[in-house]
């Protein structure tokens, strides 16, 4: 079997509400919203067949949650989107053996409450940590731009 580990996906629930709070998307976010894979499913699939005995481990595609607004806002979209990732493991576990969690990095309290349901309530195998917060690296004094 091959394990392809870290596809970028935007569960449909995720992409709409992505959409809704910035129609206006630029620079990766313009990008990424434009693969066609990594919304539909069924064009997915077919890129998956193309491979035998072949899997995914999803996880959030760019950027991360915490660009599209401050608490509730990043919080709500990082559940919004590990509910979704779970919901497509449960439905397609042949596709998808498990899924990396999204997590609100400019909520420090509430990534810790996501990191806790995604992996004990949603059982994702892990969580995924950008180089940085809104621009700031994790070795700055300020970490939480918030």
């Amino acid at each position: 079997m091959k394990i392809d580990i870290f596809n970028h996906i935007f569960p449909k629930s995720y992409f709409d509400k992505m959409i809704k709070i910035a129609p206006g998307g630029k620079d990766m976010h313009k990008r990424v919203r434009n693969v066609p894979s990594i919304v539909d499913l069924k064009e997915r699939f077919r890129m998956m067949d193309l491979f035998d005995d072949y899997v995914q481990v999803i996880c959030l595609g760019a950027p991360p949650v915490e660009v599209f607004g401050p608490p509730p806002v990043s919080t709500d979209l990082a559940k919004l989107a590990n509910d979704g990732m779970a919901e497509l493991v449960q439905k397609y576990p042949d596709r998808f053996p498990g899924f990396i969690a999204g997590l609100p990095m400019n909520d420090p309290e509430g990534l810790l409450q996501e990191a806790r349901r995604a992996i004990k309530d949603l059982g994702a195998v892990g969580v995924q940590v950008y180089s940085n917060v809104l621009g700031r690296p994790w070795t700055s004094r300020r970490r939480c731009p918030l």
